[in-house]
């Protein structure tokens, strides 16, 4: 007996079939990690994926490292076939060699998508995600929608005793914040270059941004703690404790979802339906741009052999195709959609009723494309962190900041 079990055994693993189902190849892919429900996203993608390449065995980057310090070196250091790359980043992934040119799919795609994506006439990303800092407020809110300028912003709710949220927090939302005031009274090109010219900070631009927080109410936006606590400004302006809210398109699933989850006819909380999206008021009137916005974008390491190369590029078309956005974005029964915005045209998504007005307000925004941009901006932020009204409770910057 115990030689037939052998017998049989050595049959079933030298079968070519045996063989061939256990012969998986792994595509190691590095998705952006900071959107609403990773996980569920990626099992959904993986799901499909998988389900129409037998063999494919689609892995996800979960490194600490990716995960923590993407924008300090986490994706610089990380090992994939496709990375999903925050078009900042994208100059200097080019000048290390780590990913390699690539061909757009036949799909359409925004015009701004395609100007993060590309250098030197050279396209290094598809386009995957448009991402911008938006106001969110109380549809029907007239005097808010009509402010031109932070000042008349802050006027109107000085005037009304209310407020907004912002998050003021973080290197990079920081730095992200000085590149956006700077941009605003300089253009993009001058004020990229500034940056990266001068070590000091933009008088000018630092008062910008400090005007803006004559809206929030004191203990919030510059507070670490909220900061480190993912959606609490949407939640918080979904509950009714401010006129608005200041933040990425995605970042209000987090206050749309509190809303299903803990909210009632009577409750005082804005629904779905409740919400109205603008384009960020100027600093100036008028305002010299449209405003800065970012992409993300899915790149291939450039050390892919030929089998490999045609796999990701597979996997990419797939991401970007109108299939998988509507399994990412279409939202389930009890559930808030995700409010992530393709960088694909003409794609249509039920059940979301914002994106119209959220792909008007990012029309014609432009990202920062120049070399170690990224890491000036953090070390500005952190420079800015110093200079912006410090609460008297928060001893880690007090501490820091003290000569």
């Amino acid at each position: 007996m115990v030689i037939i079990v052998l017998i049989a055994t050595q049959f079933f693993i030298s079968s070519p079939v045996f063989s061939k189902e256990h012969d998986f190849t792994t595509l190691r892919v590095a998705l952006y990690p900071y959107v609403p429900n990773r996980h569920s996203l990626f099992h959904k993608i993986e799901k499909i994926f998988e389900s129409r390449h037998p063999g494919v065995n689609l892995e996800l980057v979960e490194d600490s490292a990716f995960l923590e310090k993407y924008y300090s070196g986490g994706l610089q250091d990380t090992v994939a076939d496709v990375y999903e790359v925050d078009t900042i980043l994208l100059s200097d992934l080019i000048q290390s060699g780590k990913i390699a040119p690539i061909t757009l799919p036949s799909a359409s795609f925004t015009n701004e998508a395609i100007a993060a994506v590309t250098r030197n006439g050279e396209v290094y990303g598809v386009p995957h995600w448009l991402c911008g800092n938006f106001l969110m407020y109380k549809k029907g809110d007239t005097e808010i929608e009509r402010s031109k300028t932070w000042k008349d912003l802050n006027e109107v709710l000085k005037k009304r005793n209310e407020s907004v949220f912002v998050d003021f927090k973080g290197k990079s939302t920081l730095g992200e914040w000085y590149l956006t005031a700077l941009s605003g009274q300089q253009g993009l090109e001058h004020a990229q270059k500034h940056i990266l010219e001068s070590e000091d900070l933009d008088e000018r631009a630092v008062r910008f941004l400090a005007s803006m927080l004559k809206s929030c109410p004191a203990g919030f936006c510059r507070n670490d703690d909220l900061h480190e606590r993912a959606g609490y400004y949407s939640r918080a302006f979904i509950a009714g404790k401010s006129s608005g809210y200041v933040g990425y398109s995605e970042s209000i699933h987090y206050g749309i979802q509190y809303s299903i989850d803990n909210c009632t006819n009577t409750s005082g909380c804005l629904s779905i339906d409740d919400i109205a999206v603008r384009r960020l008021p100027g600093f100036s009137e008028p305002s010299v741009n449209e405003g800065i916005g970012w992409v993300d974008a899915l790149a291939m390491d450039s050390s892919l052999d030929v089998k490999m190369k045609n796999l990701a590029t597979k996997f990419i078309e797939f991401m970007v195709s109108e299939e998988a956005y509507t399994v990412i974005l279409e939202p389930e029964w009890g559930e808030a959609p995700r409010y992530l915005i393709p960088a694909r045209t003409g794609i249509t998504i039920q059940n979301a009723p914002l994106y119209d007005s959220f792909y008007e307000a990012h029309s014609g925004r432009a990202t920062g494309t120049l070399v170690g941009l990224n890491n000036k901006l953090r070390a500005m932020g952190k420079k800015l962190n110093c200079e912006l009204p410090i609460s008297r409770t928060d001893v880690v910057t007090l501490e820091q900041c003290t000569p």
